[in-house]
């Protein structure tokens, strides 16, 4: 073989393997994306799934022990509509329900509303991390610069819950016009 046939083969190696890795490097990219994509929606069906488990594990806190008067779950179920989304105000409304309730219920009613915004807030912080994660990806890479230019990521799904953080208007509030007030809403 030639010495010319020899350098044309050398350059159409070199062509082949850099449009190859190129490619390869593109498809890395898009794969990467879609999967912190399916991260961000998994994470959101989490903290829905945790929401809904809530509401029923202070329900069934006080119906699940029979001795429990009928107006002492009554109680706890209109407590769980006027303080949904405030776990604070719950185990503030909870610690004064004291001498009202037994012993029992209120112990137990208790450690079910730690639990509760306990794991709420696990959830929606693991959510935070994700999508912290993703945002990286897609704002602090150049794989992530390639995966939005290429494939549009992130998704206009994920785009939706990633700017979804759980919160109630008194925070909403706070963060819009940077003065916090002191709440009062228990007492209303």
């Amino acid at each position: 073989m030639s010495n010319g046939a020899k350098v044309g083969l050398g350059i159409f190696m070199v062509f082949v393997i850099t449009v190859g890795g190129i490619i390869g490097y593109a498809f890395s990219a898009k794969y990467t994306a879609e999967r912190k994509d399916n991260a961000v929606v998994a994470q959101d069906e989490s903290m829905q799934n945790t929401f809904a488990m809530s509401g029923n594990m202070l329900k069934l806190s006080g119906i699940t022990v029979k001795n429990f008067a009928a107006h002492d779950i009554k109680k706890i179920e209109i407590a769980m509509k006027r303080y949904n989304g405030k776990p604070n105000l719950m185990m503030i409304w909870a610690k004064e329900q004291g001498n009202n309730f037994t012993p029992e219920l209120h112990s137990k009613l208790m450690v079910t509303i730690e639990k509760v915004a306990a794991k709420k807030e696990k959830v929606q912080l693991s959510k935070i991390s994700v999508v912290q994660d993703y945002r990286d990806f897609i704002s602090g890479s150049f794989k992530g610069t390639v995966a939005q230019m290429m494939g549009n990521y992130p998704s206009a799904k994920a785009q939706i819950i990633m700017d979804r953080i759980i919160s109630n208007k008194a925070t909403k509030e706070t963060w819009k016009t940077s003065n916090d007030e002191v709440q009062e809403d228990f007492l209303n």
